[in-house]
């Protein structure tokens, strides 16, 4: 503001760092990282997008574990499961209609 007179930023994210299940900060150091394609081929990218996006508010830190992905890749495959059956059972009435 000083030189420009202008704001700098407009809009200023902050977010928390992610650690193991533990609470501790993921580091290669200590062998805690999770690699996530590994995670994605094992869960699911979806499960893995529904952890990070729902496990934290912003500016809180994330203690990640492969039990948190697996209890929402089995959350987000029940989502699936039903959203396919809704459409299903709309697709018999559309046809008796």
């Amino acid at each position: 503001m000083h030189l420009t007179g202008e704001v700098p930023f407009h809009t200023v994210y902050l977010h928390g760092l992610i650690r193991d299940k533990e609470g501790r900060k993921m580091s290669k150091t200590l062998g805690n990282v999770i690699d996530p394609l590994t995670v994605i081929e094992e869960y699911g990218t979806d499960a893995l997008r529904f952890t990070l996006a729902t496990g934290t508010t912003p500016g809180q830190d994330l203690n990640l574990s492969l039990e948190k992905i697996e209890s929402s890749r089995n959350l987000v495959n029940k989502v699936w499961n039903a959203s396919k059956f809704v459409l299903s059972c709309l697709e018999k009435l559309e046809g008796e209609g």
